[in-house]
């Protein structure tokens, strides 16, 4: 009878819930009344992250090392090339340039997409072109033919990353949002690169027969494909539409169903009951994303963003072409080994992983926030590249630790620096225009990398082979002190832009925007704001109290079962 007793004690009323009753855990929460209205942002905070977001962010990681790994095969592949079809090495430029042109015109295109037609459909549309053209990488019969199936599948790896970010930022509560958007992309891409290296290692035998492939460079390619395979089958399975776009294109049904949809999975339906009426917050501009990015409040900021990544992404890609080159020219010349080489591009390359784990700390740091740690992590590598000039007396020592201590930081700063500057720009601009904006950046990186080997290669190199006195002597200093610039030109630009975007809600509309802006700027950009209006015509000044909307600033948000009201706009 006493064990009967404890068996009908140990279980909760059946109107409640089937599982064991632990009496040491907090009461459920009450199931919330549907008609009651709520804000988006209250209701994703109401239902959190959980398993309904995991799915989706393993998508996104594939993707991401996908990405990765198809950016940077060919960099390992002239020996392959030059085996097919007696290709110069010269020329096996033009399929990575055919690569990062896909992914210039992609992102552009997959950014209006994702805009226009959902994040959802974008995403699987541009993956597939991504896994088509992949496999066709098997059947490239010559050099030309790999060129042209290079550009499609850099097409559709550029296709898919504006919807990407904007999904990841979308379906995450604001407290989550910062570390995921940065650490899924900035992780997953540094995994796709170190893959490719030990693909790309393991393709060859260099102890018993160098000239032997062990699969074919067609079969590393192919390798590469198998992310992206994976990511779309998952991403048929798990990514929804985002719930936030529905909302603003006027389909606020089907965003409280998403919604729900995303409770049951992460197990707070309490939080957010079917048929939950949300706050409508319908995106009254219908005019085209690239018409929108091109009109104030929204230019300044665009024209700002672009120019300081293009900036950072030549210091960046700079580094990745200008370091080789410079061990096997210089470092030769003091006697470096051949594994001391290898071993300074591998632990030059591992500086991302502690740099981002870095990043997704300083970011939720109040007095630190996005805006701060991309023009620290600027002025870090501008710091770092010029410290690398003044690294001459150790390699008469013939010590290596002055090389790599400079381009490890120089490295890292700038890819805390790229991932950052993603995540800002996508937070800046509104839901109707976040992934048309979030695709110039992509497109603005693209530039700045197609830029880089071309200054590395004026600069660096010495094709005459000409005596030029101190000038030859100082060769590093040249490309080093170019990435130099351009990283504090890049962190005076993103200073200008005057705005943080951490603890707060994404904006829906250009009103959101600008009661972004802080009390004290009455015009997005600062001093150099001005640039954006004259761009455009418009000689009326942007203070938020002339063009904010009636209906006044957004209603702040609440947390799990009402608790504190956690990033609340401050107007």
């Amino acid at each position: 009878e006493e064990g009967h007793k404890r068996k009908r004690v140990s279980r909760m009323p059946s109107d409640v819930s089937d599982k064991r009753y632990d009496p040491g855990a907090a009461a459920p929460a009450q199931r919330r009344d549907p008609d009651e209205e709520v804000t988006f942002d209250d209701a994703l905070m109401r239902i959190g992250i959980g398993r309904g977001q995991y799915f989706s962010i393993a998508t996104m990681c594939l993707l991401w090392m996908g990405e990765g790994m198809q950016m940077f095969i060919c960099f390992y592949l002239p020996k392959a090339f030059y085996d097919e079809w007696g290709t110069p090495v010269d020329d096996v430029a033009w399929v990575d340039g055919s690569m990062f042109a896909g992914v210039f015109f992609g992102a552009l295109v997959g950014g209006h997409c994702g805009d226009a037609y959902g994040r959802r459909p974008t995403l699987l549309f541009f993956t597939g072109i991504s896994v088509v053209t992949g496999i066709l990488c098997w059947f490239t019969t010559s050099f030309m033919f790999l060129v042209t199936i290079r550009f499609l599948v850099g097409f559709g790896a550029g296709g898919f990353a504006p919807s990407s970010l904007s999904t990841t930022l979308e379906a995450c509560p604001s407290p989550y949002r910062g570390r995921v958007a940065v650490g899924v992309p900035g992780f997953s891409g540094a995994a796709g690169r170190v893959a490719t290296a030990v693909l790309a290692e393991a393709l060859y035998d260099p102890v018993y027969n160098p000239d032997y492939s062990r699969m074919g460079w067609r079969g590393a390619m192919l390798l590469c494909c198998l992310p992206f395979l994976l990511a779309l089958i998952l991403g048929l399975y798990s990514v929804s539409e985002s719930a936030r776009w529905l909302l603003i294109k006027g389909r606020d049904r089907e965003a409280s169903d998403a919604l729900h949809k995303l409770a049951l999975k992460n197990g707070t339906e309490a939080e957010f009951p079917r048929g939950t009426r949300l706050v409508p917050e319908s995106d009254e501009d219908s005019t085209v994303s690239w018409v929108r990015i091109g009109r104030e409040p929204l230019l300044s900021a665009l024209i700002l963003c672009s120019v300081s990544h293009l900036c950072i992404s030549v210091a960046y890609y700079g580094m990745l072409f200008a370091l080789p080159i410079y061990l096997d020219n210089y470092g030769a010349m003091h006697d470096w080994t051949e594994q001391q080489k290898d071993m300074t591009l591998v632990i030059v390359a591992i500086s991302e992983v502690p740099a981002i784990f870095i990043v997704m700390y300083t970011i939720e740091v109040s007095f630190i926030g996005r805006r701060y740690t991309v023009i620290g992590a600027m002025v870090g590598c501008a710091i770092f590249c010029f410290a690398f000039n003044f690294h001459l007396i150790a390699t008469w020592l013939h010590s290596s630790y002055a090389v790599v201590v400079p381009n490890f930081f120089a490295r890292g700063f700038a890819a805390a620096a790229m991932v950052t500057g993603n995540l800002y720009m996508a937070e800046i601009f509104p839901t109707g225009t976040r992934a048309a904006a979030s695709s110039v950046a992509r497109a603005s990186g693209q530039f700045g990398a197609a830029f880089a080997p071309i200054a590395v290669g004026f600069l660096l190199v010495d094709y005459h082979q000409e005596d030029l006195g101190m000038w030859t002597k100082l060769q590093p200093l040249r490309v080093y002190v170019l990435f130099t610039v351009f990283s504090l030109l890049g962190a005076f630009l993103f200073f200008e832009l005057g705005l943080e975007t951490g603890g707060r809600h994404l904006p829906n509309s250009e009103n959101d925007t600008l009661d972004s802006v802080d009390n004290d700027e009455n015009v997005i950009g600062g001093k150099l704001g001005e640039l954006g209006k004259v761009i455009a015509g418009d000689t009326t000044p942007l203070n938020r109290s002339s063009v904010r909307s009636a209906s006044g600033p957004r209603r702040p948000s609440t947390g799990l079962n009402e608790e504190d009201a956690l990033f609340a706009y401050h107007t």
